[in-house]
């Protein structure tokens, strides 16, 4: 049995968040979750024995947290849980099924004692709607790919059917977390954490935005929170892959690029930082890891209304680069140095978030399958962006995808509207200059 130990930074900042959100009276739910919708024989009961042994496989989804010193219970786990099962009623419709299955999702755990993962079922006539749902935590996206893989092939083999076996988890998260403290607290790390807030001094580590539009407001409500879509299309998304080539860098950096002129653009600031998701698993060793590894970098730049558009994208390629230099220094230690008083609250200042997702990343969105059944994606509400505006691409079928979640206390959807249009404008006349596209609206 694994002794108590202290927490990662990104796992601090997430309780700190969770106490003040109990202190206050308030619940946000924070769960990565798969939700598919899934037809054929799907049998419930190899499902839950699978679903067992996955829980075993990972302990750490079932170890809860002590909210008062800010410790990992890693020595009381919690027993492995069935599955949530639910039948649905003739009476009920699509709409109150998947609402149902909402709630679900969102509703609280036992941070405590865990567990804090859970497998939801709401079996229907035609189908079942499933969901694998975990809390921040314990888990990211990338944790949520390699659990459904583990648990799609435990599936098979409860079958008796032929199945590859499970590779090991060279670094369970518990020792990664232990190493990554440890790196932190070294004169290195100390070292790089003191670099890079000097790098972040125009900033800052949670960076202001205020954009044409923004309402001034100085606080944003979590249940007020708006989407706007957009697509690229088939010819523009060709082009900007090949204006990026031209350029040497990768699109989405060109696309984060053109977000940052159209920030520009749209306000008087004179630097601009925005934030990039980022996985965390460059190393191979936590390729097998269950955990919460995911983080953010800022990257920052400086106006400069004179550079052309080659002058630009050079300086925010070392920007991007600068930032990704740094990935070993968790988003919150940053903050708990920069700006001690922010670390473990809900941003209070409007800021811009980029995540994009290319076609090797959507792996998570339904590209599992349990034997003998197919699935498909379950659209569901999702969680609260705490950014001020989330520019969220999607790589699918030629073409990209744009969703823009934003906070309407801040930001209104015709404030956003007006940032993507400036966006790709922008974009449109890079590569009009490239000679990549005619650059038509």
């Amino acid at each position: 049995m694994s002794p108590r130990q202290d927490v990662s930074w990104n796992q601090r900042h997430r309780l700190g968040q969770i106490r003040s959100e109990a202190d206050a009276g308030v619940y946000r739910p924070h769960h990565p979750s798969v939700t598919l919708r899934i037809r054929g024989a799907l049998r419930t009961a190899a499902l839950e024995r699978a679903w067992l042994r996955l829980q075993k496989r990972h302990p750490v989804i079932r170890c809860g947290f002590d909210l008062e010193d800010f410790t990992w219970r890693l020595d009381t786990p919690a027993a492995a849980s069935g599955i949530v099962l639910v039948d649905s009623t003739a009476a009920e419709t699509e709409s109150s099924a998947v609402a149902r299955m909402e709630r679900l999702v969102d509703a609280p755990f036992d941070f405590e004692r865990g567990p804090l993962a859970r497998l939801v079922l709401l079996r229907r006539p035609e189908e079942d709607l499933f969901a694998l749902v975990l809390d921040h935590l314990v888990a990211d996206f990338w944790s949520l790919d390699l659990l459904m893989s583990d648990l799609t092939t435990l599936y098979a083999d409860e079958l008796g059917l032929a199945a590859e076996p499970l590779p090991p988890v060279s670094l369970p998260y518990p020792e990664q977390v232990r190493q990554q403290n440890a790196h932190l607290e070294s004169a290195d790390g100390i070292r790089a954490l003191n670099t890079l807030a000097a790098a972040l001094r125009a900033v800052g580590p949670i960076p202001t935005t205020r954009f044409e539009g923004f309402s001034g407001k100085s606080r944003a409500g979590y249940d007020r929170t708006g989407l706007v879509r957009a697509a690229f299309g088939t010819g523009l998304t060709s082009a900007v892959f090949a204006c990026a080539r031209g350029y040497r860098v990768t699109p989405w950096t060109l696309i984060h690029a053109a977000v940052h002129r159209a920030l520009y653009a749209l306000s008087d600031q004179q630097s601009v930082g925005t934030m990039l998701m980022t996985a965390n698993r460059e190393s191979t060793a936590v390729h097998q890891t269950v955990g919460f590894l995911a983080s953010k970098v800022v990257v920052a730049t400086q106006r400069d209304d004179q550079a052309d558009t080659a002058a630009f994208l050079r300086g925010f390629q070392r920007a991007m680069m600068n930032a990704l230099d740094f990935t070993a220094i968790p988003w919150p230690r940053l903050i708990a140095h920069m700006e001690p008083d922010a670390l473990g609250c809900h941003a209070q200042v409007p800021y811009v978030s980029f995540n994009p997702q290319n076609s090797t990343m959507r792996r998570w969105l339904g590209g599992w399958e349990f034997t003998g059944c197919e699935s498909e994606p379950l659209d569901l509400a999702g969680s609260t962006p705490d950014a001020a505006v989330v520019v969220s691409l999607t790589e699918v079928e030629g073409d990209i995808a744009v969703s823009l979640y934003h906070r309407t206390d801040w930001y209104p959807a015709e404030a956003v509207e007006r940032l993507w249009r400036a966006t790709e404008r922008t974009l449109r006349e890079w590569v009009r200059e490239a000679g990549t596209v005619d650059g038509a609206p």
